[in-house]
């Protein structure tokens, strides 16, 4: 009977040698697991999964004072196009809501709450707010007459 174990044993075996050796070996994520690399799939794995989004760039800016265009600096300055103010831009979280924080130099701070990935809008006073856009303006007006129909 032991005769009959070991000769079954030394053919899987054998069986799994000529597998493995005529087969290419699949790619395996850190966990060994077969077709992945971490939760990635490996079709996937050279490819971008995920949005891209960033603060930087210009933004339409309407503020009980003033309307401008604000541009956001990778070196974390900032800019307006006409008033021609300087200030340093931050990227935070408030309760899981990504906070843009903008310090003047020679205003103060104020912080707005992201609306949407286009959209920003801060509290400045009791009844007066800070509203941070970008995109195409008529098309966002389009959207909102299509939106009160």
């Amino acid at each position: 009977m032991n005769k009959l174990k070991l000769s079954l044993l030394g053919i899987a075996a054998l069986g799994c040698y000529f597998t493995a050796a005529s087969a290419p070996a699949p790619k395996l994520d850190d966990a060994g697991l077969p077709g992945f690399i971490g939760a990635v799939p490996v079709a996937l794995a050279d490819k971008d999964v995920y949005p891209r989004w960033s603060v930087l760039g210009e933004w339409r800016v309407t503020h009980p004072v003033w309307t401008d265009v604000l541009t956001l600096h990778a070196d974390g300055s900032v800019t307006t196009r006409d008033m021609q103010t300087t200030a340093k831009w931050t990227l935070t979280a408030e309760g899981g809501t990504p906070l843009l924080v903008l310090r003047w130099d020679e205003y103060g701070t104020e912080s707005l709450s992201m609306v949407g990935p286009n959209h920003f809008r801060g509290q400045i006073a009791p009844n007066s707010m800070m509203d941070m856009r970008r995109g195409d303006e008529k098309a966002e007006e389009k959207d909102a007459g299509e939106k009160k129909e």
